[in-house]
């Protein structure tokens, strides 16, 4: 499933008990598990609640998607990509959008999908 942030760029972000990541446009992610960063070809494991030390600030989306299994993928410019697996017992991760967009990877690893009015 499209996430429909393509060409947005990463605004913010917090690396606390979750990790937030706020893009232009009005998107924000919570990633509320383990996951894992790709840079330079070389993947490292990030758990929300651990200190990180990403510097995603100003990377700016090619595509965003989740899977049918409640995945979460999200390639940045510059070879940079983000894999959030889904959980059998938490919310992996949660987008919120515009106009009251909201995508939840559920316990288990389903995709709840509230749209915006009209759509």
């Amino acid at each position: 499933m499209d996430l429909g942030f393509a060409g947005r760029e990463v605004v913010a972000q917090d690396f606390g008990y979750t990790v937030a990541l706020t893009f232009s446009g009005g998107y924000e992610i919570r990633i509320e598990t383990a996951f894992t960063l790709f840079e330079s070809g070389r993947g490292r494991e990030i758990t929300p609640g651990e200190e990180g030390d990403a510097e995603l600030v100003g990377r700016v989306v090619e595509s965003a998607a989740g899977d049918d299994r409640g995945g979460l993928r999200i390639d940045f410019g510059g070879g940079v990509r983000l894999i959030v697996p889904a959980d059998d017992d938490f919310e992996a991760w949660t987008l919120a959008g515009p106009d009251g967009l909201k995508v939840v990877s559920t316990p288990g690893g389903e995709l709840s999908v509230w749209s915006p009015p009209g759509e």
